[in-house]
């Protein structure tokens, strides 16, 4: 089930196992907090038990889970980060998962290794991805709600693009943002543009954007402002390679739906909407001599050809003066 679901589905029944996974951390704890709340333990120091992966086994994990609650009505095993991988160890689990004990709920709490677990139906797998925009932003309006602090949609739709739709970023930004506008109440797209450090996911967006729009000075600022530390300009190309194939892909499917779109990349609907500025300045064509010069230009830095800085200051000219060929 998606993140979203778990609460309503908590209402209803709690299961024996579940599997908690996904790319946003803030969302896989609070998948975590959530069951444990549901099931309510009180004496803690008897019915709750955290194993580490990093010395547990499947027979501990098993071993933890095979006895009965005392003085609650259930016991819960979180077990963060299993390593076990072998046929062996994850044979003994699935054992378990197949005949679990009723009193027991075992959480397993494996935010980047569930590929040993997907498929198994006697297991709850909660899918802590990244979540819609439109949730996240009711997710702000209800804290900032909560602190008495207005803000408009775009102002709300700037913060989570700035944070690329990264729970765990949002929710520390909204403290800083609610404390800073304590006594003013009110949240400007001018103060999270004052506030709020872009992701870089989103600074190398909006340089595509800048390039689309022919606008070579700002392009040129964002990528200047790269440079600051060691390195800086290199993590840019591969979200910018990441960007134009997305783009060569959205190019030659215009056949196809926003969300058949979004479902085939991975990604979300809006990420694929927000790309149509770009496909409507590049042909396929130059989509996929851009996305080969990037991969060729990375190849140059590693092998030490060419510094960075220059090479991404070329991709950009480059790109800009393919922007306005017409041939």
């Amino acid at each position: 089930m998606k993140y979203i679901e778990l609460k309503s589905s908590l209402k209803n029944s709690l299961d024996n196992c579940y599997l908690i996974s996904g790319d946003d951390r803030y969302l896989c704890f609070d998948a975590l907090k959530k069951i444990t709340d549901r099931a309510g333990i009180m004496i803690a120091d008897m019915n709750s038990v955290t194993l580490s992966g990093d010395s547990v086994s499947a027979k501990d994990i098993v071993s933890s889970c095979n006895i009965y609650p005392f003085g609650d009505n259930y016991r819960l095993v979180v077990v963060k980060n299993f390593m076990g991988t072998s046929k062996e160890e994850i044979e003994t689990l699935k054992g378990y998962f197949n005949s679990p004990l009723s009193s027991t709920v075992l959480v397993l709490f494996c935010p980047e290794k569930p590929e040993n677990y997907r498929g198994m139906s006697d297991i709850t797998l909660v899918d802590c991805s990244k979540i819609e925009t439109k949730v996240i932003a009711a997710f702000i309006k209800n804290k900032l709600a909560a602190a008495d602090i207005s803000s408009s949609d775009v102002a709300i739709e700037k913060l989570i693009m700035f944070c690329s739709s990264d729970m765990t970023r949002i929710n520390s930004e909204l403290e800083k943002l609610i404390a800073y506008t304590a006594e003013s109440k009110i949240i400007t797209p001018e103060i999270i543009s004052e506030f709020v450090t872009e992701d870089k996911e989103y600074q190398v967006f909006e340089l595509a954007q800048f390039i689309a729009k022919g606008d070579s000075k700002s392009a040129i600022n964002l990528v200047d402002s790269f440079m600051v530390k060691a390195g800086g300009g290199l993590q840019v190309l591969a979200p910018l390679y990441s960007n134009y194939r997305r783009a060569l892909y959205v190019a030659i499917n215009k056949d196809k739906s926003l969300s058949e779109i979004a479902n085939s990349l991975g990604v979300k609907e809006y990420a694929i909407k927000m790309l149509k500025p770009q496909t409507e300045i590049f042909s396929a064509k130059k989509l996929k001599q851009i996305i080969d010069m990037i991969a060729g230009y990375e190849r140059k830095i590693k092998l030490g050809q060419i510094k960075e800085n220059v090479a991404i200051k070329t991709i950009v000219f480059s790109i800009l003066n393919l922007r306005g060929d017409n041939g």
